[in-house]
Formats: C-alpha cells, sequence, structure tokens
C-alpha cells in the first residue's frame, strides 16, 4: 500500500494510516460488497446459497469490525 512505486524505489509514502489498520478496512470494504452482492443475487436463488455465503460473509465482516475497532481503542 505505502510504496512509492512511480519511481522505482520502495519506501513508505507520509500515509495516516498504518499497513495494518488499511488492510483491515480494505478487508471489511470488501465483505461488506460482498454481502450488498450476495443479497441481490438471493432475490433470484432457489437454492439459497447466496444467502449462506453472505451469513458467512457477516461473521467474517463482524470479526473484521472488531479487529479493527480494537485495533483503533489501541492507537490512541
Amino acid at each position: 500500500m505505502q510504496e512509492d512505486q512511480g519511481s522505482g524505489t520502495s519506501g513508505a509514502t507520509d500515509s495516516p494510516v498504518d499497513d495494518a489498520t488499511y488492510n483491515l478496512l480494505q478487508a471489511l470494504t470488501s465483505k461488506l460488497e460482498a454481502i450488498e452482492a450476495y443479497q441481490m443475487y438471493a432475490e433470484d436463488d432457489d437454492e439459497g446459497i447466496f444467502e449462506e455465503l453472505a451469513q458467512d460473509e457477516r461473521r467474517h465482516a463482524e470479526r473484521l469490525y472488531d479487529a479493527l475497532r480494537r485495533r483503533l481503542g489501541s492507537a490512541q
């Protein structure tokens, strides 16, 4: 995330968010987007697979959200 790829050298940029926090944010965003998509797909699904997948994603999103809250709480 924080490497300068434009000049071909590696080094940290001046980001207000560290890599571990950024990773949690990105993973949580991906899970939330997946939940939204699965809810749409579930409308046309007779087998219930997308509802099952959405439930799994919700569980994962909750874990990520808890980890993010702990991380932000310890950053104070």
